[in-house]
């Protein structure tokens, strides 16, 4: 389960605070001062002075609580204000576009979507610009900015901007941020593998989980390794490129350059591939009925091979990392992927199998058609919610920050 973490006393942590008091009252829902001082640790008076400021920055919102038979005036709880700010979605894949504008308590207020050539620098840029302006109007409420999430691995690899399940053509990122010039918007961007586990985190089946491992499946395949809550990601920030990983030895050439990479077995592309269609048609011909229907065979014969190496990545991550579990999400159809599991069953062993115990090792997403929009617009509310002293530290270096956002959690006065 998830621990609640504890405020520090250093006045040059009052940023820290902020974050620890914000993310907590997002846990419970609402949660009154006497509550935050119980569990984060912190001092009657600072709990009071955080929780001032962060009403009077429009980021929480104060309710009496309803209290049967008791006397005096009912306590007062704190919850996140839904109208306390938006930011914008961006995912990006082979062939499409698509937007969403979400709160700070993750509801999708509306979306937007286009087909588009991805290999065209000029569409691509005007197609973006199109969906930001749509969204645009549809907010009446401050905008944290704008998160773009998008096929990894990111940077100059072997592996980057190469095949159909990325972005080809793409060979650096300065799109974005000519995006960020011509909307006068904060923009932070990210493979979507790790957009998608931060959403999962802050709202989804994960948000009580402190660790766990998010595996995106998509036209490709991507991975999120998720400590603390917090993505680990490596070196370059390309960690956890689940989907080229060999599994299977001198199995299906991969676009890479590797064989028998796990993607080529598990992933929207080889679908397509496995039924004779083109990436755009797999996403409207995958639904429930036909994978209940006997003479699909060559559905069945994809679902039975993407099953089994789909067992071994499970088995793979869970012996290697440990996670509390896995959450697999994507835009991949639910009903395919619930699928997937269950003929994946039983699951191989592993350190995180016990005997006798039910605790699910896989977790499937309910935002799954929204959830990678919803974790791309993730990015600038999670700098606000994460209450880790290094996002603290980054915020006072990095020059894309939101102004008026990071003057306000990373200055030690804040609004006092």
């Amino acid at each position: 389960m998830r621990t609640t973490g504890r405020g520090a006393t250093q006045q040059s942590s009052a940023p820290y605070n902020r974050r620890l008091v914000l993310d907590f009252i997002r846990q419970q829902g609402a949660a009154s001062r006497k509550d935050i001082v119980d569990k984060v640790a912190l001092s009657p008076q600072t709990v009071a002075n955080i929780t001032n400021d962060l009403e009077a920055f429009g980021l929480i919102v104060s309710r009496r609580q309803k209290v049967e038979k008791s006397r005096g005036q009912p306590p007062i709880a704190f919850e996140l204000n839904p109208d306390g700010g938006c930011s914008i979605g961006i995912s990006l894949e082979p062939g499409r576009a698509s937007a969403a504008l979400v709160n700070l308590v993750g509801e999708v207020l509306c979306r937007s979507a286009v087909e588009v050539q991805t290999r065209d620098r000029r569409q691509m840029l005007a197609a973006l610009l199109e969906l930001v302006a749509r969204l645009r109007k549809q907010s009446s409420e401050r905008l944290w900015g704008i998160g773009v999430a998008l096929p990894g691995p990111l940077g100059d690899t072997d592996l980057s901007f190469v095949g159909p399940t990325a972005l080809e053509g793409w060979s650096d990122l300065s799109i974005l941020e000519e995006l960020r010039v011509a909307t006068g918007l904060p923009l932070f961007h990210s493979v979507d593998s790790v957009a998608g586990a931060l959403g999962e985190s802050l709202f989804g089946v994960a948000r009580h989980l402190d660790n766990f491992f998010y595996l995106h499946v998509s036209m490709g395949l991507g991975g999120a390794l998720i400590v603390g809550r917090s993505a680990y990601r490596g070196a370059d920030g390309n960690a956890s490129e689940i989907g080229h990983v060999p599994l299977v030895p001198g199995g299906t050439p991969c676009y890479c350059g590797n064989h028998g990479c796990l993607e080529r077995y598990l992933s929207m592309h080889s679908l397509a591939e496995a039924l004779g269609l083109n990436d755009m048609q797999v996403w409207t011909q995958i639904t429930d009925e036909r994978l209940q229907t006997p003479g699909e065979e060559a559905l069945h014969r994809w679902c039975r091979q993407a099953a089994d190496r789909l067992r071994d990545a499970v088995c793979m991550i869970e012996n290697i990392l440990d996670p509390q579990a896995i959450v697999i999400g994507g835009p991949a159809p639910k009903a395919l992927v619930q699928h997937l599991v269950e003929l994946a069953q039983p699951l191989h062993k592993s350190v995180r199998g016990h005997p006798g115990g039910n605790d699910a090792r896989i977790l499937l997403s309910d935002r799954q058609e929204e959830g990678l929009l919803l974790g791309a617009a993730v990015l600038p509310i999670h700098e606000m919610l994460a209450p880790r002293l290094e996002v603290v530290q980054k915020d006072r270096q990095t020059e894309a920050g939101t102004a008026e956002l990071m003057s306000f959690l990373a200055s030690e006065k804040g609004m006092r």
